[in-house]
């Protein structure tokens, strides 16, 4: 018989046998790390977040270090380095999660705090990428309300052929080591074919090990740009030698010329139905607050970038030149561009602004209704915007939604409020799912923000053309706030404008709140499809993938397209260039014309 303390030894000596160590390294010198203590914290054993495993400096160099023993098998761990004071909180290591990946990585050696950069690539098999397209297709057919609102059988059967041949061309060319970055485009592309704004492999959602491979690469363009016909113009130089200065135009990219670059990347850009201005605005680089930029990503992956970048480029002043610069990552070209424009938003509250402009007009930005992510109180800003204006007896209100991609119901409704002088009827779209119930093979690999989506058979009504029908809602009376603006109002809104912020201007101008302004908003008047997403996780690629829950339907079909504005201000490049707001001065001569009773 063996006695427990034996058995426990020669566990733990087959179990060292098969571990897979990694070295963890961390550069803290210059730091007065007096009576502290240095350890690693994780998500898998011998790690754990609450509680340190000792990272030691023998040798006094300030590079602490541990072998950390990890069991055969284990797959992507994450932890962060702390520094626990004698007295007081611990300091967690600022930044996302590191990554080790046991098996694959010997050593995690950096700096404290150093994005990590290095991590190795991992790749799948033929069959394990089959796996995951059979994922996707089950999950997309079981749960997706809208699949054939902008395609129809062919097209999805299209849409699928093409992925299986892309899939088996990878094979081809890998064999059995198909990186995952690989696999990344034809998926993307075979998402944002079902043409629906919500149905994305998104920025945001992704898994630690995604967003460190594609999101920290040093190979991102040194500017940020918007696209207007078919033009790059720079909007911020990060630089360091003012080489790009706002209002340049980027002519070529590499050798590319722009217009090549940009059509290459619509494949892979999310809008609903044929908004193609919607898609051309999602390759835009803004530097807003955001994990990645979508052109970055696919930059990266279609052209694989080396070295520095070689630009083609025309000066405000219209000279031609064709300059180097060198690449950066995102969070370097944001820290640049902080530097020149301390005003630039750092946060989603940052979204939110208010002022009296030079005229006495108020001036209302709201680029997010994302409540969910923000600290401020979102309620209570707006409530005291409005408060200030009343106070000031301002007359006049430009309400700017340009690049307002949606969020919260509420709170654009709250919005919507102080818009209404007097109470309107607001009816709602049908709501449709796909199903009553989620397979249950198909939860393991699904998340959201709640379970209360698993069981709708007590909440939908079967069509009989195999979708449910959500009960309909009676139309809201919604009363003006006690604050509402009483003076004249325009509303700014462009292609950014989907989901809440698409409802909102259609709302605005049904209820004749507002004139709008701008250009032709996101969405589709024929459907969306939104509500409640839920967070698909391919089982062996780990690319996350944004799939809708409900959809939202017109009594009476509408067109294909966004909300056309009541005073239509086409994107002009050249007005871009000079620094001009084409959409603003429009908005403040309508505010200022003479109203028809001649006032």
């Amino acid at each position: 018989m063996v006695r427990p303390a034996r058995l426990f030894l020669l566990l733990a000596t087959a179990a060292s046998l098969h571990a897979q160590p990694v070295h963890v390294a961390v550069d803290l010198t210059g730091r007065d790390l007096a009576g502290a203590s240095v350890g690693a914290r994780g998500d898998t054993v011998p790690l754990a977040w609450d509680r340190s495993l000792s990272l030691t400096d023998p040798d006094g160099d300030g590079v602490y270090s541990a072998e950390v023993a990890f069991p055969e098998g284990t797959g992507v761990v994450a932890y962060k380095t702390v520094i626990e004071p004698a007295s007081g909180e611990v300091q967690w290591e600022p930044g996302p999660n590191r990554l080790l990946l046991p098996g694959r990585m010997a050593e995690d050696r950096r700096a404290f705090g150093a994005p990590q950069t290095d991590l190795p690539l991992l790749s799948v098999s033929q069959g394990q990428l089959a796996e995951d397209l059979t994922v996707l297709r089950e999950t997309m057919t079981a749960l997706h309300p809208g699949l054939t609102l902008h395609n129809t059988e062919a097209d999805l059967q299209a849409i699928d052929g093409r992925l299986t041949r892309q899939a088996r061309a990878l094979g081809r060319r890998y064999g059995e080591a198909i990186p995952m970055t690989a696999a990344y485009l034809p998926i993307a592309q075979a998402v944002a074919a079902i043409r629906d704004g919500h149905t994305q492999v998104s920025m945001y959602n992704q898994s630690g090990y995604t967003d460190a491979v594609l999101y920290t690469r040093p190979d991102r363009v040194p500017f940020t740009f918007r696209l207007i016909d078919g033009r790059m113009i720079v909007t911020g130089d990060a630089t360091p030698n003012g080489a790009l200065p706002p209002g340049t135009e980027i002519l070529s990219l590499d050798g590319r010329p722009v217009l090549e670059v940009i059509e290459a990347m619509m494949p892979y850009a999310s809008a609903d139905g044929g908004n193609d201005a919607k898609r051309v605005h999602e390759l835009e680089v803004n530097g807003l607050p955001a994990p990645a930029e979508r052109f970055d990503v696919l930059y990266s992956l279609l052209y694989e970038p080396e070295g520095f970048l070689a630009l083609t480029v025309r000066s405000p002043e219209g000279t031609v030149s064709d300059p180097t610069v060198r690449r950066m990552s995102q969070d370097d070209r944001r820290a640049a561009l902080l530097v020149q424009d301390p005003t630039r938003p750092q946060s989603t509250d940052d979204l939110l602004q208010f002022r009296i402009l030079d005229d006495g007009t108020g001036y209302l930005k709201v680029g997010s209704f994302a409540t969910f992510s923000m600290e401020r109180d979102y309620d209570a800003w707006l409530t005291d915007a409005f408060r200030q204006m009343a106070e000031a007896g301002t007359e006049r209100l430009v309400v700017d939604l340009r690049g307002c991609a949606g969020g919260m119901d509420d709170a654009a409704a709250f919005l919507l409020r102080h818009l209404i002088t007097a109470p309107v009827q607001l009816s709602s779209w049908q709501g449709i799912t796909a199903f009553d119930r989620v397979p249950e093979s198909l939860r393991p690999t699904i998340r959201s923000w709640s379970d209360d989506f698993y069981d709708l058979s007590s909440r939908v009504t079967p069509v009989g053309d195999g979708t449910f029908q959500m009960p309909t809602r009676a139309p809201v009376d919604l009363p003006p706030a006690p604050d509402a603006f009483q003076g004249r109002v325009a509303v700014l809104v462009d292609v950014a404008a989907s989901s809440a912020t698409f409802y909102l201007a259609q709302r605005i101008q049904e209820t004749g709140a507002a004139p709008l302004v701008g250009q032709t908003t996101g969405g589709s008047l024929k459907g969306l499809n939104a509500g409640q997403l839920v967070f698909l996780t391919l089982p062996n690629t780990g690319i996350v993938v944004d799939v809708p829950l409900f959809g939202s339907r017109p009594l009476t079909p509408g067109p294909d397209r966004g909300v056309i504005p009541d005073v239509l201000v086409e994107p002009d490049a050249e007005a871009a260039i000079a620094g001009r707001d084409s959409e603003m001065d429009a908005a403040l001569a309508l505010l200022h014309a003479p109203t028809e009773a001649g006032q």
